[in-house]
């Protein structure tokens, strides 16, 4: 789960921002876009710089405003009605990009393509067990669980659980895999790869939304090129990982910068399956958990603008895997036990490679923080820079690495995000991480539990559990920024994201140009 580009041509970059100059009267925005979507289909790419184009097509079944509470999306109300039932009403005017209305039909064969194994989605898992769907008329959805799974509402509210119309995909008129249509309030006009996507307005999305009729998004991977186009103009609007953002856009007239706090964090995938790396001995995945100097991350690379964070983010108030010894303990105990732990091991010196890929400056610079302060129990860690394309194939299909560093959404329920700590659950971490039974249990009894007093001392089992294998660490949470040209646009941006939902008031997006 982390964002990808591909960098194109200088040349055609420039071409695409000129021309982007000269649309002003259709009411045109502009976002300079990150980095390239990594796959087409919704239900499949895990990556924020998909799921932000997503959002801009797709609609889900509901969505979260930002206390991170359940809000009506396509369906304009829902009522659960056993611990295992649920029933839906869809909004009678929503429709596709192509004009043909959303109905029930949509979401149950939504629901069917999620679940099918053949499709592979990550998601699957995260709405749990579904008994049956019943569609008892075109504006109705009836859902049954197998068995109580009280996240399957919050599951709803992310893009990767996108209804998407399922009679053009019976009839071969749409290919997930390689088109983008949904019933959200822009549609695909055209597309450059790796260079350049052009949204048109559908015109069918509800009320008089959206505002603008056309967003034009040259992909700038270069962060540095993306600050320029705004400066001079040629792009409207951006997000930013690097908290410097604001000082080095201080200066420029009509540019604004507004953080997005959210409950996602950065982390590391520490290899425990390859035998020839030395974190397959889990003394030596514990010494560097607890070597690692969170505070330092958050002070030099974030100047203090975040925080360290836990397996249970810090965002939902839960006071779950602070008292693990790699939080609650002092910087000189922690670093006293490493140095033991590696001693007991035989490898008062492990020498190993953080891969830190080079699509996001952030990844290098969170790096040699860590390669300092694992210095300091002994670790002789070598940085590595490798392109997406690697990164992804080391780690995620041939779990050839030593430790990586990524990020993890945050969603709107811990139980979503801590789920992933059980490999067959999630299945995207099966080539690095440890398959520990009695975490397996834990967290299966968590995903069955409301949220309560009981919920959150399993929380805290979990997190004891998390802190022992020391296979996927967790680091500080993610803040983003939205810089904006103040005098081309005029922009609606939620204080706190659950869902990596960065441009959820998209359509309320006012072109002043």
């Amino acid at each position: 789960m982390i964002k990808g580009p591909k960098v194109f041509g200088a040349i055609a970059l420039g071409a695409l921002l000129a021309a982007n100059a000269t649309l002003a009267a259709d009411r045109t925005l502009v976002w300079g876009k990150p980095a390239e979507i990594t796959g087409f289909d919704v239900h499949v790419a895990g990556t924020i710089t998909s799921w932000e184009m997503y959002e801009m097509v797709y609609e889900t079944l509901l969505t979260t405003d930002e206390n991170l509470k359940l809000q009506p999306g396509l369906a304009e109300s829902w009522e659960q009605t056993s611990p295992t039932s649920y029933t839906f009403k869809l909004r009678p005017d929503a429709k596709f990009s192509n004009g043909r209305p959303v109905t029930s039909q949509d979401v149950a064969g939504t629901f069917a393509r999620i679940k099918d194994p053949k499709t592979a989605s990550y998601w699957s898992a995260q709405l749990g067990d579904i008994a049956k769907v019943e569609t008892p008329d075109d504006h109705t959805v009836k859902v049954e669980l197998k068995a109580p799974h009280p996240a399957f509402l919050a599951a709803l509210s992310h893009i990767t659980a996108a209804v998407i119309p399922i009679k053009e995909l019976n009839e071969g008129t749409f290919d997930p895999t390689k088109d983008l249509m949904g019933s959200g309030p822009f549609a695909v006009a055209g597309h450059k790869q790796d260079e350049s996507w052009t949204l048109s307005r559908n015109p069918y999305y509800r009320g008089n939304l959206p505002v603008a009729e056309k967003i034009e998004t040259p992909i700038i991977p270069d962060s540095s090129a993306r600050m320029a186009a705004l400066r001079d103009g040629r792009i409207d609007f951006s997000a930013f990982d690097n908290p410097d953002i604001a000082q080095a856009l201080a200066k420029t007239p009509n540019v604004a910068v507004l953080p997005q706090k959210t409950t996602n964090y950065y982390r590391i995938d520490v290899n425990a399956l390859n035998p020839k790396s030395p974190f397959h001995d889990k003394r030596v995945r514990q010494a560097m958990n607890l070597a690692l100097d969170r505070d330092a991350i958050a002070s030099l690379v974030f100047d203090g603008t975040t925080s360290v964070d836990y397996p249970v983010p810090a965002a939902f108030g839960k006071n779950a895997c602070k008292s693990t010894p790699t939080y609650a303990w002092s910087r000189d105990k922690r670093l006293e036990k490493a140095k033991a732990l590696l001693k007991e091991a035989g490898n008062p010196n492990p020498k190993v490679t953080l891969m830190a890929t080079s699509i996001d400056p952030i990844y290098p610079m969170i790096a040699q923080v860590a390669q300092q302060s694992l210095a300091e129990a002994g670790f002789q860690v070598q940085i590595e820079t490798p392109s997406l394309p690697d990164y992804l194939k080391k780690v995620f299909t041939d779990g050839d690495f030593d430790f990586a560093l990524s990020f993890l959404a945050g969603y709107t329920d811990p139980s979503m995000v801590i789920g992933w700590w059980n490999p067959n659950f999630a299945i995207w971490n099966t080539s690095f991480q440890e398959d520990v039974p009695a975490l397996d249990k834990v967290l299966d009894e968590i995903k069955a539990m409301p949220d309560g007093s009981e919920r959150d001392g399993k929380l805290d089992e979990a997190c004891k559990l998390i802190d022992d294998g020391a296979n996927l660490v967790a680091l500080v949470n993610v803040v983003g920024y939205v810089a904006y040209r103040t005098d081309r646009v005029k922009v609606k941006i939620a204080p706190r994201s659950g869902s990596s939902n960065t441009y959820r008031y998209i359509a309320e997006f006012v072109p002043l140009h």
